[in-house]
């Protein structure tokens, strides 16, 4: 192993990859026990080409002052006076009956708080993770575990109701023997969060002692994590200076400078792409962290296809909404998937400064660079004020869910208010998340009539896996058909073979069968 690489466990992020959703315990639990059987990934054969961040920051100035700072940059720290945010003076935070206490010491920062018998223990909070809306915080133990603890620290305002501490299930009592317990698999970071929230890293789990000898190579998502190793290319650049030439250039193993090319059709306000080939690479590295997967045991290998090394979970009813709806904690690539945008080769950077990851223009200006404002950003598109929340196209087109307790995610489908379908499947309504006094058939009334003839009219993928979900007879040839409709995303119709197992005639395992090997990797 190379010396920039470091036992220790890794960090996590704001995005947090553990689901906190008490129905989903029994698929949290199958996921894990997969996980740890699989094991992770070793680094070994490739770890000595990571070079570290701030080689990549020699030349590469100007993108690493941008990241400085991100949520990438700081999503885990060392526990320290200047990045631990909560308050430790102290204070006191009670949960059904049990009271954990945040304290300082002269060599850092503790919580006395329930461990895994049940009884009140100190531990020593190593790392902080987060910064907003919410930070979490590590401790470590035995065999080589860090484990977050279910006590986070509410970083936003006092006026927007932070400054405070919270549990992650604050709805019920999560009991030692509780499979949802900190001290247990749920929140172990190893297993977990890690691949997501550390560069170069290795599970390195041993199912014999039961114990884990993590390695990574940078405490944070740096440059690699993205680009991959670095060393030939850093190699490269520092002959460039003594006379090698630009032709001999040594490239990193994914270009994500790759962009479509665009042009505005007048006609339609939205700008098509012009260039032949759709640049989703970007968008896959992306997903490796901002999707719900889980590993194969595969290693993953930068600008490789994600799907040889992970599966994505698809629509199902635990995670999505039938008219695929971000329900529970997915990470956004499941819906983008979904959208016109993606099919469309929109990327993350095409909205999201890759470093920063701010957005590149504020409210409605961001959407302006595809859509024309003269068509979309007034009130005849969509009747509201100018300037009011019903204005704000992510309102209508991006509906926000909080997970966590106070972290609000919008749903990256782009969707076109359907609250016609909202009667009939019970999904989440654009328009009455803000006419809450309002019902669906309210709202569908109201675009029937704005909006003659058009959308709310189309058929659409949840009326066939409503059906499935609820056993309809014909829900196994509506199923196929959707199977075999190749105007659908891709994410839906493998989601439709998922539902078929339940079904599976002999026709439709003939089906199937001449379906295997269909050039999509659904």
């Amino acid at each position: 192993m190379a010396s920039s690489i470091v036992r220790s466990p890794g960090y996590l992020s704001k995005i947090y990859i553990f689901p906190c959703v008490r129905s989903l315990r029994t698929t949290i639990f199958s996921n894990i026990v997969c996980l740890f059987l699989l094991g992770g990934y070793s680094v070994k054969s490739f770890a000595e080409e990571y070079v570290s961040g701030s080689i990549c920051a020699e030349c590469h100035i100007e993108q690493a002052r941008s990241w400085q700072n991100s949520h990438h940059d700081l999503a885990m720290q060392e526990a320290t006076s200047e990045t631990v945010l909560g308050d430790f003076s102290d204070a006191k935070y009670s949960h059904f009956g049990s009271e954990s206490r945040f304290y300082q010491k002269k060599d850092g920062f503790y919580v006395e708080t329930d461990g895994p018998n049940g009884a009140m223990e100190e531990y020593k909070i190593l790392y902080t993770f987060g910064v907003d809306p919410l930070q979490q915080y590590l401790v470590e133990f035995p065999g080589g575990r860090l484990q977050a603890l279910p006590l986070a620290w509410d970083t936003r305002t006092a006026e927007e109701g932070g400054q405070r501490w919270f549990h992650l299930y604050p709805g019920e009592p999560i009991a030692h023997d509780d499979p949802l317990h900190w001290s247990g698999p749920a929140l172990n970071w190893n297993n977990m969060c890690a691949e997501c929230h550390s560069t170069a890293y290795a599970k390195k789990y041993d199912a014999e002692s039961d114990s884990f000898d993590s390695t990574w190579s940078e405490i944070d998502v740096s440059c690699e994590a993205c680009h991959g190793p670095g060393s030939k290319h850093v190699a490269w650049a520092r002959q460039f200076v003594e006379g090698a030439t630009k032709s001999d250039e040594v490239s990193l193993a994914v270009d994500l400078k790759e962009r479509a090319t665009r042009s505005f059709d007048l006609e339609t306000g939205i700008a098509k792409r012009t260039s032949a080939e759709s640049p989703l690479m970007q968008v896959e590295t992306c997903a490796l962290c901002h999707s719900r997967r889980g590993a194969t045991g595969t290693p993953y290998q930068h600008g490789k296809p994600l799907l040889e090394s992970h599966v994505i979970q698809t629509l199902e009813p635990e995670l999505y909404f039938p008219d695929g709806q971000i329900k529970d904690e997915v990470y956004v690539y499941g819906s983008f998937v979904q959208s016109k945008m993606y099919a469309d080769g929109v990327v993350c950077s095409d909205c999201h400064d890759p470093h920063s990851l701010e957005l590149r223009a504020e409210g409605n200006t961001v959407c302006a660079t595809c859509h024309l404002s003269e068509k979309f950003d007034t009130p005849d598109h969509h009747h509201h004020e100018v300037g009011s929340e019903g204005a704000q196209c992510v309102n209508c087109h991006m509906t926000s869910r909080t997970y966590m307790v106070v972290d609000d995610r919008r749903d990256h489908g782009f969707r076109i208010p359907r609250p016609d379908l909202s009667t009939f499947i019970d999904s989440p309504d654009a328009c009455t998340s803000c006419h809450k006094r309002q019902s669906a058939e309210w709202a569908a009334e109201i675009i029937k009539d704005q909006w003659r003839g058009t959308h709310h009219e189309q058929p659409h993928f949840a009326q066939i896996l409503d059906a499935a979900h609820q056993g309809s007879l014909d829900a196994e040839l509506r199923l196929l058909s959707l199977v075999l409709d190749d105007t659908q995303p891709e994410i839906v119709r493998a989601t439709a073979v998922r539902q078929l197992q339940r079904f599976m005639s002999a026709a439709t395992v003939q089906s199937l069968s001449d379906f295997v090997g269909h050039p999509d990797q659904i």
